[in-house]
């Protein structure tokens, strides 16, 4: 998965991102979750864990300049390429302890 590279693309969004790749990570790695794959792009992310059971999962953030960059989308997905999975869910990005995970 390749990161947006334009040079369009604000510093304070990088940093952004930086924090929530690393606090993303942290916090699948507490609840056993495994294989975290993240891509940086215009002013959003998406990417795949899978998560104890076996099963894939996609996320996403949207657009951060115009909705609500604390909420995380979720869903299953049946590969690290399957961007339409299952039913959408969603949790606080800072709670991820929280997602219904099969």
């Amino acid at each position: 998965m390749k990161n947006y590279t334009g040079s369009d693309l604000g510093q304070d969004f990088k940093d952004f991102y930086a924090k929530d790749k690393k606090s993303i990570g942290k916090q699948l790695q507490a609840m056993g979750c495994t294989k975290l794959e993240m891509s940086r792009q215009f002013n959003y992310y998406y990417g795949f864990f899978t998560a104890p059971s076996g099963q894939a999962y996609y996320f996403s953030i949207s657009d951060w300049r115009y909705f609500p960059y604390q909420t995380l989308l979720y869903r299953t997905a049946s590969s690290y390429k399957d961007w339409a999975g299952g039913c959408n869910c969603y949790v606080d990005k800072d709670e991820l302890a929280k997602m219904r995970l099969i």
